[in-house]
């Protein structure tokens, strides 16, 4: 039983711990996740061409608005 008591115990440390973890985020505060700062992607231009490189390499629609190339990365 001491191996049960020393699971619940610490079962009992840990569950204040895994509930602040649960918060939910109100209208009025996503503006704020928004920000163009909290973005990965800092240059569009160079986002623009990593995806054209991208799917002209792999043949398939382009998600910049039209198709990709033949695979050369050309317009």
């Amino acid at each position: 039983m001491p191996k049960l008591r020393r699971l619940a115990l610490v079962g009992l440390l840990f569950a204040p711990l895994a509930a602040t973890g649960c918060h939910t985020v109100e209208y009025y505060e996503k503006q704020l996740l928004s920000d163009p700062a909290m973005g990965f992607e800092t240059d569009p231009t160079e986002v623009h061409f990593q995806q054209k490189v991208f799917y002209s390499m792999e043949g398939s629609a382009g998600g910049i608005g039209d198709s990709a190339g033949g695979g050369c990365g050309c317009y």
